[in-house]
């Protein structure tokens, strides 16, 4: 018995050393820096890294990644693998997460660079606001083999970020933004809106004035607008007495104001 228990508590000290050593190392692998690369890799694919665009002093550091070298380890040694089309990178102790997300999305968004910031349907779209706490902003371009795309998704909270890259299927679309022209009913209906001061008007409201779309339209600085008419109330012998003539572009973002052959913007 006592020869059995000599040889069970070596096992058994060892066993322990193994399991602390394996312990230690997937805590050290989560909290220890690693060696940030100069570039990403996805197949044939690279993109310049984020501590390349910021500089190591600014882009934190790199405390967990999954590669092709990675994730060619990983497969050797009969732990499994990722699949091969994604790959992330986490980054930590950034000093403002967005701030530092938006700087590297404008260099990868460059002429240069050749990345669009698309939805998750692929299609571009506007960029996040880059002040919030925590945010998500997504990029795709092209990969180097036709009917593929190189995206990368980028998360971020106040001090950290995780860069995702994958090869998905299909190509960058455009955003529709052809919008239906605007109606003379709808121009006419907006301009009633508006309080008489916007327009210069001398009145308490719009409400007994007249309004008119004018055939044909003008363009301003380039800004293709209606011509509207604002006719005062009908008096005691006054009819079709002019208060004023409009010019409004078809997204109602500018109003003009024709007066003596000149055109003078009013604040919206």
């Amino acid at each position: 018995m006592l020869k059995q228990r000599r040889v069970l508590i070596p096992l058994a000290l060892a066993a322990a050393v193994c399991l602390g050593t394996a312990v230690y190392l997937l805590i050290f692998r989560n909290a220890a820096a690693l060696e940030p690369p100069e570039e990403y890799a996805l197949g044939e694919d690279t993109v310049e890294s984020l501590s390349s665009v910021l500089g190591r002093e600014n882009s934190g550091e790199l405390t967990d990644m999954e590669t092709p070298d990675t994730a060619d380890a990983a497969a050797s040694s009969g732990a499994g693998s990722i699949p091969v089309e994604a790959y992330y990178y986490t980054y930590q102790k950034l000093e403002t997460g967005g701030e530092s997300v938006r700087q590297y999305v404008e260099r990868l968004t460059a002429e240069e660079g050749g990345f669009r910031i698309v939805d998750e349907n692929g299609a571009v779209t506007d960029p996040p606001n880059y002040a919030d706490e925590e945010g998500l902003v997504s990029l795709a371009k092209a990969a180097s083999e036709d009917g593929w795309l190189l995206r990368m998704d980028i998360s971020w909270t106040a001090e950290n970020c995780q860069i995702t890259l994958t090869r998905p299927e299909g190509t960058v679309s455009e955003a529709k933004t052809e919008k239906e022209p605007m109606t003379y009913v709808e121009a006419v209906d907006f301009l009633k809106s508006l309080s008489p001061a916007k327009l210069g008007l001398e009145a308490e409201s719009l409400r007994d004035y007249s309004v008119y779309p004018m055939d044909g339209a003008v363009l301003v600085d380039g800004i293709l607008c209606l011509k509207l008419q604002v006719y005062l109330p009908h008096e005691a012998g006054q009819a079709n007495v002019i208060a004023g003539t409009y010019l409004l572009s078809g997204d109602k973002t500018h109003l003009y104001l024709l007066e003596d052959g000149a055109v003078r913007s009013l604040p919206l």
